[in-house]
């Protein structure tokens, strides 16, 4: 049996990124940001000025995480806490796997839609702007 995946669309990455880059600037901080599908496939970046270069990536892989196992990335080092050593140091080690804050999971009725991933400030802070952006996502799509 087929199962229809919803999806993150583009137009509503469009809509949730002015409240991220909004929230950013509220900071006073300067990030990068990263708008993935279910699949964890960019559909939207905006790298501020000023922002660390490699904060684009970073941003990238959070929202590319928090998509994957539809998990706040910020919840990751709590999780690790209880789990055996070899699935500690594994999880580390894989490509693209973020294990701190920044990378939140876009969830429609239960389901992983996408992510939004920011990086360039601290873990708090890119959570704060990414939780923005899923906010307003959430907000668009009530009726």
């Amino acid at each position: 049996m087929l199962r229809n995946q919803p999806s993150l669309s583009l137009d509503l990455a469009l809509l949730a990124m002015p409240a991220v880059l909004a929230e950013a600037r509220a900071l006073g901080v300067r990030v990068s940001v990263s708008m993935v599908d279910a699949a964890g496939q960019l559909l939207h970046l905006a790298h501020m000025d000023g922002a660390p270069a490699l904060s684009r990536d970073i941003a990238l892989d959070k929202a590319y995480t928090a998509a994957s196992f539809g998990l706040s990335t910020g919840q990751w080092e709590a999780r690790l806490a209880q789990a055996p050593a070899s699935v500690r140091e594994g999880l580390a080690l894989r490509p693209r796997m973020v294990l701190f804050g920044g990378g939140e999971p876009v969830q429609v009725d239960g389901a992983t839609v996408g992510a939004i991933g920011v990086s360039g400030a601290s873990a708090a802070q890119d959570e704060q702007c990414a939780r923005a952006g899923v906010a307003a996502i959430l907000a668009a799509l009530r009726p």
